[in-house]
Parts: C-alpha cells; structure tokens; sequence
C-alpha cells in the first residue's frame, strides 16, 4: 500500500509547529521533503513519525533545540498541588523516584493500578476497615487479579501508606505526578493547587442559603475543587463532569468517600464524563466553578461563555483563568460579553501560581445580572493588598485594568488625559530582535573576525547595557525572522527588554545587534530627542501608567504606545539629556543621578511632591 503524503501545512499540524516556522525549517534544511508535486514539498507519513520521535527525545540535532513544550516528556512530583504540610507527598515522591530510577514504564494497566492501591489506603484510613474495599472504589474498573500479579512484581511500588486527608486530593496529587508532562501541556491541563482552590472557595462561599444551591464544576479534573466545597453544601446539589477518563473516575471516588455516599449510580449521575462544551443539557446552576484548560488548543474563553450562558439569573461564576483574559486582544469578544451580561464581583490576581507553567493568573467571580456593567462595589486582591473599587469608572472591553485603587485610578486618568504630551503610536519605528531558529549553531561566546556582538535582555539596565558575552555572524537569509537591517543599523536606537514586568530602554549609537529577547525602538515624535523620550519611558511615571494599566510579561508595542510622552521645550529637554548623559557615560550605576532624573520627569508629567511619592509606594 502506498504511503500517505502530507503537505508543509499538514506536516506543522502534526508537529504542532506554526506554518511559518514549517517554511523556516524547509528553506534552512531542517525538514526535507519526500517529493514535491507542482512545486510544492510533500512528506510521508513515516518521515513526519520520525520527526516526533526525534524531538520527543532531542536526538535531532537541527531540532534539539525546538523549545516545542508539547514534547517534554517524563514525571514530575507536583508537590505544589497539595498543601506543604501534607504526608502524603513523600509517599507519592518515593513512587516517582521508584518509578524514574528503575525506569519503569507507566501503561495505563501500572497507572490504574497504582490508583487503586492508593484509593484502597485511603478508603482504609478513613473507615479503619478493609470490608468492601474494592467494590467501593473500584469505579477504576481495575481487575483484581490483574492487579494482585502487578503487586507481587512491582511489591516496592506498592508498599506506601497514604493518610486520609478530608479536603486533600491525594489521588490527584498521585495521577498529575505520574501523567507525563507532554501529555498534560496538550490537554492544556493545568490542575489547580489546594491554595488557589482553597482561595476562591473561600470568597465565593458566604451566602447562608447555600445549602439550597446547585453546584457545577463542568472541567472537575480529579476533584479538588468538589474536596473544598463547605460542609453545608449537600452532596445532591453537587454535579462535575470532565472529558478526561481517568480523572472523571477518581472524581468520582473523591466524591464518594467527601459525602460516604455508597450509592455508585447516584455517583456516576453526579459525576459524568463529558463535554462541557457540546454534551451539557439545558439545566441551569446557581453557581458554576472551577479551573477550565488553558492549552492554545482548547478555547478557555468558550468556557467561560457556555458557563454564564448556564447560570440561572443572579447566579455566580467563579474560575481560576490566565490574567491574560483582562487585558490581550485576542480575548477582547469574551471581555464584551461578560460586560453585556454579568458584574464583576471579585478579582484575585495570583501571579504564576501554577507549577511549571509562566502564565499569571487570577480568580475572577462574576455574577449574572441584568444591570449595567459597573466597576462600583468590585472587590479587587492584587496579591499584596485587597480593596474595594468605590468609583463607577469609565472603563473599555479593549482591556480591564482592575489592579488600580481609587486613588491610583485618578492619578493615571491625570496623567493619561494631560493636554501637552505625544504618544509612539505612529511616531515610532518598531523592530523585532533576530529570531535565529537554532541559537547553538548561530550563536558563539567567543569573538572571532567573522561574528560580531549580540545583546539578550538581561544584558538591558536602564539607559545602558553591558557588554555583549554572545557574538554572531549576521547572515539574515539563514534565520528565521529578522528585522530590516537599517532598524539594528541605525544611527540612534533604544533596546528593551522584551520579556519583563519592568520598562528598561537602553540607548545604542553603534548598530549593535540584538536577539528577539532585545527589542528596538526608534522614536520619531517631532521636536523631540530620542535620549528625552528614553528617561521618560524609563521613569517611574511610566512604569506606574504601564504596570497598572497593563502589567502583562511581555512588553508589547501596543502598550508602548499608549504611554503619554509629556511635550517639552528645547532648554527642559537639553536639562534632561545632560543627566542622561552623564548616566550613559559613567562606568558605574548614578543612583543619585536617577533619583534626581526621576523627580524631574514627574514634574514634567504635572505632578506634585505628594503624587509622585504615591507612585514610588505604589512601585514598591
């Protein structure tokens, strides 16, 4: 039978790669096609087989370096799921070791039964009886002879004691270990650690008629969120479901053993492997929790518009989602219809609270109204402090910045809407830094007469940089993405960091070189100097404006040009590039230098002694 052929566009589908990077790797002779047809490269399915199997392990030494996440391989202990205090953490921690030591390999048939052994010791723990043990928990489906024979080869593997913990999710602690990383970064499954539950549950929970509500978490995983529910919520009001086999199984058991329910029909009814988004029937809750996956593939923000379509009137939403779905552009659909639909209640922002994972993320309660979107009444935790939102504000689905006190949302409406001020946005030319697509090969730490300086963004201060450790050969027909050579070439520039929380412009006159890690930008506002507009973006005015409107990771063009750039006469601009000047020319850091540079900034921005000590405590 002759072999299937796949085209580019099909073969980056398989590899989970974008066509743009699929086109990089063909022209660089990373991939090679098994024919072409009308011009056209064609791969075989074998070819496309081996590829996977190559980055999996990283024996492709073109694609070794492919930071492709979906490939990552192995077992890790996800000790950050349950709380620091738990016992059982270093029985599932023996296990892994076990398992990675001996490099033994986890089928379903190991894995299932390693469940069952652990559901079996709870269960015992808990009831101090082995009676009906098995049948109990067997909602695994585990032969017992097949797991009697995996017990006497593997005896050290099931030899560990667990400890019943009631608001504790051991089994989940136990499969998310011994589930392979590149298997949940597909399913985008992100499941929720105790704090993070414990967390919205507790801001969520307080009406007294709670006992009457009827519960959903339609993404439940293994259960952890049911496990934290309030003693006073009955076990029939309580629904989950979740695609994935395995934890809707262990869910059940966690079910079970929360409410000593012995009822398995009423268990598999309450817990049900399915669809959130296709299968769910019209039935309405009064409130619908939990963590929906996050992964590129599956649309959280679906999730979020089936959930509040499935609340009865005045009900309560409540998930742990990326912060991202304040403020990217991509999500700005959902933003609007959550402002046509509910009120905001309640907004935690947790930071990168999910091992692993760099994604900051926030608890976001939403009730289901019929009123006008407000941001009065809105309880706002910003990781340090919480407040309550007293203003009715003027605010867009172009981005919520909810991260703002009243009285920091007036100082940066006095700055945003100053008359005298510019802004980048068409006054500026923006460049990527070099994309090589394969950084072992082009990129050298030793100088050589063929290869030239390189910066990265940790080689960005403030104003300056330091000296380049990397050095590379500028062919730009070999990489993957370039800016316009006359951008890294010209005769004045700024580099940023790309990645950071934090503003960092640095100024360069040489055509240096940097990496996508090191941004470019080359103001062009009339009548003013690129050294002024470089201490106004890295002053504390605007890292106040950019961090509490924005406060993304990523330091995006879109943001930079909303930043206000106050308007200056020629003698104040000449004041402030002395300063600059003497900052870039001392060999080290001119902390009195800056302070006063700063100072002089916010005056220009209008502000007072009082104001800008706000921002500075802000910062802090």
């Amino acid at each position: 039978m002759k072999e299937k052929l796949l085209t580019l566009s099909q073969l980056c589908k398989e590899l989970s790669i974008s066509y743009a990077t699929g086109r990089n790797w063909l022209r660089l002779g990373k991939i090679t096609p098994t024919s072409t047809e009308s011009g056209s490269a064609l791969f075989n399915t074998s070819y496309i087989d081996t590829l996977k199997n190559e980055i999996e392990k990283g024996t492709n030494a073109s694609l070794k370096s492919r930071r492709n996440k979906k490939y990552r391989s192995g077992f890790e202990l996800y000790e950050s799921y349950v709380s620091k205090s738990s016992p059982n953490i270093g029985t599932v921690s023996v296990i892994v070791n076990y398992i990675k030591d001996n490099e033994i390999e986890v089928t379903e048939e190991i894995l299932l039964a390693l469940l069952f052994d652990c559901a079996g010791k709870l269960i015992k723990d808990k009831y101090k009886e082995e009676n009906g043990i098995y049948c109990q928990i067997n909602y695994l489906d585990v032969d017992i002879d097949c797991f009697a024979k995996l017990s006497k080869s593997h005896p050290d593997l099931f030899s560990s004691n667990y400890t019943y913990i009631p608001t504790e999710d051991t089994l989940g602690l136990l499969y998310i270990s011994l589930s392979s990383l590149k298997n949940r970064k597909e399913k985008g499954a992100y499941y929720t650690p105790t704090e993070v539950v414990n967390s919205l549950i507790s801001n969520l929970f307080s009406e007294k008629d709670i006992k009457s509500k009827e519960i959903i978490d339609p993404c439940c995983g293994t259960g952890n969120f049911i496990l934290q529910l309030p003693e006073t919520v009955k076990s029939e009001n309580v629904y989950a479901n979740d695609i994935d086999d395995i934890s809707v199984k262990l869910a059940r058991i966690n079910y079970a053993l929360k409410y000593d329910i012995s009822d398995r029909d009423m268990v598999i009814s309450h817990i049900t492997q399915s669809d959130f988004l296709i299968d769910m029937k019209e039935k309405k809750y009064d409130i619908i929790l939990g963590n929906p996956p996050w992964g590129s593939e599956v649309p959280y923000d679906a999730f979020v518009e089936k959930a509040v379509k499935s609340l009865k009137d005045n009900g309560h939403l409540s998930f742990v989602l990326p912060e991202s779905i304040l403020g990217v552009k991509s999500h700005k659909k959902i933003r609007e219809f959550m402002m046509s639909s509910c009120r905001l209640s309640y907004v935690e922002y947790l930071g990168e609270a999910f091992h692993g994972v760099q994604c900051p993320s926030i608890i976001l309660h939403a009730q289901v109204t019929k009123e006008r979107f407000t941001t009065k009444g809105l309880v706002v935790n910003d990781g340090i402090n919480t407040f309550t939102i007293d203003t009715d504000r003027v605010v867009s689905a172009d981005s919520l910045s909810l991260k703002i006190t009243d009285q920091e949302y007036a100082l940066i409406k006095k700055i945003m809407d100053a008359k005298n001020k510019a802004t980048l946005k068409g006054n500026a030319l923006f460049g990527l830094g070099i994309v090589t697509g394969d950084n072992k090969r082009y990129i050298s730490q030793v100088k050589t007469p063929d290869n030239e300086p390189v910066l990265k963004g940790a080689d960005i201060e403030k104003y300056r940089y330091n000296a380049a450790e990397n050095y590379i050969s500028f062919t730009p027909e070999k990489f993957q993405q370039v800016a316009p050579e006359h951008i890294y070439r010209a005769k004045e520039k700024l580099l940023y960091k790309f990645i950071s929380s934090d503003l960092a412009f640095a100024y360069d006159d040489k055509g240096t070189l940097s990496l996508n890690s090191c941004n470019i930008l080359i103001p062009q506002i009339p009548g003013l100097s690129i050294k002024y507009v470089m201490a106004v973006l890295n002053s504390s005015a605007a890292q106040f404006v950019y961090s509490k409107l924005f406060g993304s990771v990523k330091v995006l063009r879109s943001h930079l040009e909303q930043i206000p750039i106050p308007i200056a006469d020629d003698r104040k601009q000449k004041e402030i590039i002395a300063y600059v000047e003497k900052i870039i020319k001392a060999k080290k850091p001119q902390k009195e230098i800056e302070k006063t540079l700063d100072k002089k900034i916010a005056e220009l921005y209008g502000l007072t002694g009082d104001e800008y000590q706000m921002i500075k405590a802000s910062l802090k």
